[in-house]
């Protein structure tokens, strides 16, 4: 039974968990992780060069060219961490005998971790959804962990006749002019378009008889079965209702009811650096001297406790969801 709190056994359980969660983080972050040396982050926001090259002879030098513009941003990582402790007493109900003892243990074990990594999972996602938006920020929804310089331009709010909701607005003109916007700031071509929106915006656009009318003609579009309109003026939409109980206890959503989120999916567009664990028990952590190993995004270890006797279960990790290209998105507010 003591190969299940195990540094590596608990570490590598954690890291397997899926996180079906993390709707945004998944599609546009994942797969972007990169262990860093410490916990002293470095990354560059890219603005790009757009400049073009004239000809020249075959004898003539090369041209000097212009750096691609870069605002390097320096921070110290992030952490976030949750224990709980499982007191023996609790466990008293699953004692058995041999194997059927140990495999009860075990189901405890993922129980737990499971939902302490849920917990991971959805400041994760809370963190990727707001980096596109331009600004990070704790969980007390006003500390500020890192913003990205998001153009004012970037983040419009409408309003008057140029809400959604009123009948005189043209949503499809609008999304196109954010494109263009998007292409001119970006420093990057385009690789694909997909926004992420609020239901409030979704029933404007699907009530809008502008849009309506559009759909009739586009046959690339549709309202689907289920009511939503699937793409739109070349763009993926994506009613994302996701939500998390803030420190109050409210429910809150990660796309507002009044929010339409483009991103312009392109090169070099986010990256996930992510820090060592400060504990000498984590695999290629700080502070490890002893047994080596590769370093995880989500470190996990299990101690116990004397008297009362029981276990403690932690979970730790200290990634940072990065938006190179605050040029890409245009999050804005259309009701």
């Amino acid at each position: 039974m003591d190969n299940l709190f195990k540094v590596r056994t608990l570490t590598a359980a954690v890291n397997a968990i899926k996180a079906p969660m993390r709707r945004v983080y998944n599609r546009l972050f994942a797969g972007f992780e990169n262990m860093q040396p410490s916990d002293r982050l470095a990354f560059d926001v890219i603005s790009g060069s757009e400049t073009l090259l004239g000809n020249i002879s075959v004898s003539a030098p090369a041209t000097v060219d212009d750096k691609t513009g870069r605002k390097t941003i320096t921070l110290t990582a992030p952490r976030i961490a949750n224990k709980r402790f499982v007191s023996t007493a609790e466990l008293n109900s699953y004692r058995a005998f041999g194997e059927a003892g140990v495999e009860m243990m075990k189901t405890r074990i993922a129980r737990e971790q499971k939902d302490m990594r849920g917990k991971h999972d959805r400041t994760l996602e809370f963190w990727a959804v707001n980096a596109l938006k331009g600004v990070i920020y704790d969980s007390d929804m006003t500390t500020v962990l890192v913003d990205y310089n998001v153009a004012a331009g970037h983040t419009p709010t409408l309003t008057g006749t140029d809400l959604w909701t009123d009948a005189d607005s043209n949503p499809i003109a609008k999304i196109r002019s954010w494109k263009q916007l998007i292409e001119d700031d970006c420093g990057t071509s385009i690789d694909a378009w997909l926004a992420y929106l609020g239901s409030g915006v979704m029933d404007a656009l699907i009530s809008h008889e502008a849009v309506k009318d559009f759909l009739k003609h586009d046959s690339g579009s549709k309202i689907a079965e289920n009511g939503i309109i699937e793409r739109l003026a070349g763009v993926d939409l994506d009613e994302y209702n996701g939500s998390y109980l803030d420190s109050a206890k409210a429910r809150q959503r990660y796309i507002s009811d009044d929010e339409f989120l483009l991103i312009g999916i392109c090169d070099e567009m986010v990256d996930v650096p992510y820090a060592p664990v400060v504990d000498d028990d984590a695999l290629g952590g700080v502070g490890n001297v002893g047994e080596g190993g590769t370093p995880a995004m989500f470190f996990s270890k299990s101690w116990k406790k004397q008297d009362p006797s029981g276990r403690w279960i932690k979970c730790e990790s200290r990634p940072l969801p990065v938006l190179k290209r605050p040029g890409a998105v245009v999050n804005a507010t259309v009701i």
